[in-house]
């Protein structure tokens, strides 16, 4: 499969650890971002 795309084995695997800590990355990002948001809508509310 991997030899069709014409990269090998060993280069989809790091390419697929590399993409899921970018992902990682992003959401943990973004779940800290709306909780920071968050709060600072309920001190404006207060």
């Amino acid at each position: 499969m991997f030899e069709e795309l014409g990269i090998s084995f060993g280069t989809a695997i790091v390419v697929l650890i590399a993409l899921y800590f970018v992902i990682k990355w992003g959401v943990k990002n973004g779940i800290e971002q709306y909780f920071e948001e968050k709060q600072q809508k309920n001190k404006k509310k207060k």
